[in-house]
Formats: structure tokens, C-alpha cells, sequence
């Protein structure tokens, strides 16, 4: 609980936004009221609330929702003048909007609510990234939604080709790769492929695919037995073939989008020592560390692994009611979506067998063979996540790279005092 300050609570809009100031008793000082989200409108709400603390004797802390990029720019905004900001999870403010039986919502009513939620929780003071991990996170986050949108475009080549070339996707399991693109420009329908001279098609597939002779005619040999049964049995539409052309032109600009962010995301990656560190734990690459480190930020936030697994989303949900105690509970998933996935995918490699029996990570090996002989796999995927999380926690509290050693073995170290506690 919060005391002795007064408080501004904001009810964030695309255009325009709401505030409402409380004076340290929490009575209301300054009614609600309204400020456009230009450099007119903010500077009226600084004078206002300046004014506040002039005749309060205290500088209003500012609270106000945590909603994506529109209360982003507030809150760089109000930190850069000196304000306290504290960001408040939606799901908390919308529990005290129900506090009342009548049914009334309106902004001015929300912005005060969410001012007297500085009264209520014990809320923590949001504290600005440095340039560098702010644009890291901007980087990870966009070459994540980009990746998906390229499995989006992915799914609709694949299906266009299925109907033009049914026997395609046997040939060339990855339709995204370099060389199916370079052919599907060059030859969307069957018919150009089979009217093309074999010396160039044969060229083609051996630059993209960077194989030698051998490979490239085995390849088209196989392309020249598809193109025939294609127009046997294939759909033959204009349509469709206007369609490959477009999305093959779409992915190859994604691509290089793609690689553009990524060569971006690695320049801060030399530079913040802590995805080096994380890279040190067998399961977790480059662009996983580089996106948990950039949701995590600053790890001194957190006081210990508990706290970082509840920031992830990753704590087992509670549900209890007298004397019933559910045992099938779900992750919470409150927190970052984006570290999440991360964590989902480290864990999924961290289990995996190489073709010749080595294990990427064994002690995370043996941990989920043995969770699995009493959870379903899933759960005992969860259970993988959520001692990475722990792993990762100590990596980076005590600035050290990860060492493959068993649970036995890290305490025999630390027995002798050779390692700090994780």
C-alpha cells in the first residue's frame, strides 16, 4: 500500500485520455478531465499537475494502464519530466471496476479507480530500459510477428501448390527455401518447367542449393515426372498460378526482412553481456537469448527465481475451496507472451536426442524422463520451462556461465564452497 503521496491515475485512449488526481487521503483533488495525446493537450496536463503539487506539497505519482504502444509514449513522457510512473496490469483494474453492483463504465469514472489503486496494491515503480534492451525488445518482438506472418504466407503457398503441383512437396519438403523460390518465379506452372531448356533448370537448382551436379539432376528429373503428372491430375488455373507468383514474391522479401532484423538483433547482442551468458545453457541459441533477455531486462528486479517464474507466466494457477484442492491447474500465462514461447521452444530442444543418442542438455534430459513417468507431457514440458527459468535465474544473478553438472554434483560444489548458491 501506497501513502503519503498524492496520485494521478489515467485512463489511457488512442486520441485523448482521462485524468483524475487524488491528494495523499485519497479524496479527490482534481476532477476528472480530459487531455488530447498531442503536445498542446500533455502540456496542459503537466501545468495542471504541477500546479497539484504546488499546492499539495507532494508530486502526484502517475498510475495508469499497461496498454501496449499507446501507454508506452505516456510513460516515456511523464518519466522524461520527472514523474513516478507505476504501470498497472489491466486484469487489476478491471477487478476494482466491478467493486460497484450498478453498472456504470465511463472514462471518468476508470481513471479515478485506477488512481485509487496506488492506494490499494503495494505497486512497483516502472523503471525505464536502458536504450539499448528497449530497442532489443523492439527488434525481438518484430522479427516474432514477422516469422508468423511468414507461416501464415507459408500455408498459403503450400496449398496453392498442392493443387497445381500435387506431387511437389515430396520432392522439396521446405517450400520457403531459396531454391523453391528461385523455381516457383521462374516456372509457377508446370508447363513453363517442362517447355524450359534441362540445362537451366539444372543451373538454377545448383546455385540456390549450393549441391553439386549430381544432386541438381536428380532434382530435376524428379520435377520433369511431377510437371507431367501435374497437368494430368493437377489444377491448371490462372488464378492459382497469379497467386504462387505473389506469395513466393511476398515470402522473398520477408526473408530478407527477416535476416535484416536479424543481423540488427545481433549488433546488440555482442554488446549486452547477459545473452552471452544465457547462450552458455545447451538448448538455448543466439535469438532465444536475445529475446529472454530482452523481456527479462534488468534481472536485479527480481529478488529471486520464484518472482521471474510468476513474470513469465509460468506458475501453476491455484484452485482451492474448502476442503477441495484442484490438482489439474494451467499455467497463469499473466505474464510476457513473447519469453513464454522463448522458454516453450529452449525446453523442447533441451529434451531432444541428437540422430547419434547424444543428449543436447542430460541433466534437463534426465529431469524430464523422470517427470514424465508420473505427469502427462505436457506437464512435465512445464515442469522443463519452469526449472530453465530457474537455471536462467542464477546465470544471470550471478553473472556466470551455465555448467553441465548433475543436482548432485552442484551441491558437492557448493558444500565446498566452489560455486554461489543458485
Amino acid at each position: 500500500m501506497n501513502t503519503k503521496c498524492s496520485v494521478c491515475g489515467i485512463d489511457i485512449g488512442k486520441d485523448f485520455s482521462y485524468y483524475c488526481v487524488l491528494d495523499p487521503s485519497s479524496q479527490v483533488y482534481l476532477k476528472p478531465f480530459k487531455a488530447n495525446n498531442d503536445a498542446s493537450g500533455l502540456k496542459d496536463a503537466i501545468r495542471r499537475l504541477k500546479k497539484a503539487e504546488e499546492e499539495l506539497g507532494t508530486k502526484p505519482a502517475i498510475v495508469l494502464e499497461s496498454t501496449g504502444h499507446y501507454s508506452s509514449r505516456l510513460v516515456y513522457f511523464f518519466i522524461r519530466n520527472n514523474f513516478k510512473v507505476f504501470l498497472i496490469n489491466p486484469l487489476q483494474s478491471h477487478s476494482i471496476k466491478n467493486i460497484n453492483i450498478r453498472k456504470v463504465k465511463t472514462d471518468k469514472i476508470d481513471c479515478e479507480e485506477i488512481a485509487r489503486l496506488f492506494f490499494i496494491l503495494n505497486l512497483r515503480e516502472y523503471e525505464m530500459p536502458n536504450d539499448e534492451m528497449a530497442n532489443l525488445k523492439i527488434l525481438t518482438r518484430s522479427n516474432y510477428h514477422l516469422s508468423q506472418q511468414r507461416v501464415q504466407v507459408v500455408n498459403q503457398l503450400r496449398s496453392e501448390i498442392d493443387q497445381v503441383w500435387p506431387e511437389f512437396t515430396k520432392i522439396f519438403a521446405d517450400i520457403a527455401s531459396k531454391t523453391v523460390l528461385s523455381l516457383l518465379t521462374a516456372y509457377p506452372a508446370p508447363a513453363n518447367l517442362l517447355a524450359a531448356p534441362k540445362k537451366k533448370i539444372v543451373a538454377l537448382i545448383m546455385s540456390n542449393s549450393r549441391r553439386g551436379k549430381n544432386y541438381a539432376l536428380e532434382k530435376y528429373k524428379a520435377l520433369q515426372r511431377c510437371a507431367k503428372n501435374a497437368l494430368i491430375f493437377g489444377t491448371q488455373l490462372d488464378g492459382l498460378f497469379t497467386c504462387i507468383e505473389l506469395h513466393v514474391s511476398i515470402l522473398q522479401q520477408m526473408n530478407e526482412k527477416i535476416e535484416h532484423l536479424e543481423i540488427k538483433i545481433n549488433e546488440f547482442t555482442i554488446r549486452i553481456p547477459a545473452i552471452k551468458l544465457l547462450e552458455s545453457i545447451p538448448g538455448i541459441g543466439a535469438k532465444l537469448a536475445a529475446t529472454i533477455v530482452a523481456e527479462i531486462g534488468d534481472i536485479s528486479r527480481f529478488k529471486n527465481a520464484k518472482q521471474l517464474v510468476a513474470y513469465c507466466g509460468i506458475d501453476p494457477s491455484v484452485k482451492q475451496s474448502g476442503s477441495f484442492t484442484g490438482t489439474m491447474n494451467s499455467f497463469t500465462k499473466r505474464g510476457s507472451p513473447y519469453v513464454r514461447r522463448a522458454l516453450y521452444i529452449a525446453a523442447t530442444v533441451a529434451i531432444r536426442k541428437s540422430s547419434k543418442g547424444k543428449c543436447v542438455n542430460e541433466v534437463i534430459y534426465e529431469y524430464y524422463q523422470d517427470k514424465i513417468k508420473y505427469k502427462a507431457r505436457k506437464q512435465a514440458l512445464g515442469a522443463v520451462m519452469n526449472k530453465l527459468v530457474r537455471i536462467i535465474f542464477s546465470v544471470l544473478k550471478n553473472e556466470r556461465s551455465f555448467i553441465l553438472i548433475t543436482p548432485v554434483q552442484q551441491k558437492e560444489l557448493y558444500a565446498a564452497g566452489n560455486m554461489p548458491a543458485a
